[in-house]
């Protein structure tokens, strides 16, 4: 496997979820005026609230696939031996880890919360008014969350970011 920059996948992680996002956004958008600053942010979503998901998980797929029309190139992060671990605390804050083997860990942080149904993230790498929103399923019986979307991803290790897809599978540790 050709070295990845993760760092910038790492960066570029926020970027989830293009089917929803669409939709979710078309949805903001009709709800929006311009004087909102931001989504409705909220610990409790329709379905799920931060506190069903607070704790440690580690991600069974970390699935990356190009998305553009063409050739399907796909990189699986944990199937290569690397790892990705999700930590969520109660109040909201988050600790995102990606690693490759022989690479250092990347680490993000920041703030999530629910707008309805979608996972709301904002980066401390971010500014403060800077959103990105994720699809996410929790699935309490077998203790999986699954997070899929949009984001972009080096696959020729050009430094260059393709637009790619990417699907999560998490087990709480």
């Amino acid at each position: 496997m050709e070295k990845k920059n993760h760092i910038l996948v790492l960066k570029k992680f926020r970027y989830f979820l293009c089917t929803v996002l669409c939709i979710a956004m078309g949805a903001l958008l009709t709800s929006c005026s311009e004087d909102d600053e931001g989504p409705d942010c909220s610990l409790q979503g329709t379905n799920l609230s931060v506190s069903d998901i607070s704790g440690n998980w580690n991600a069974t797929t970390a699935n990356f696939g190009l998305d553009v029309t063409g050739p399907v190139q796909e990189i699986d992060v944990v199937a290569e031996g690397g790892s990705v671990t999700l930590s969520i605390q109660s109040g909201g804050r988050f600790t995102l880890s990606i690693s490759e083997p022989g690479e250092p860990s990347d680490n993000s942080s920041g703030s999530l919360c629910f707008d309805e149904d979608l996972l709301i993230v904002n980066f401390d790498e971010d500014g403060p008014d800077e959103y990105e929103f994720f699809a996410i399923q929790f699935n309490s019986g077998s203790n999986t969350l699954t997070i899929e979307g949009p984001t972009t991803f080096d696959f020729d290790g050009d430094g260059q970011q393709e637009p790619a897809r990417v699907l999560l599978v998490l087990t709480r540790s």
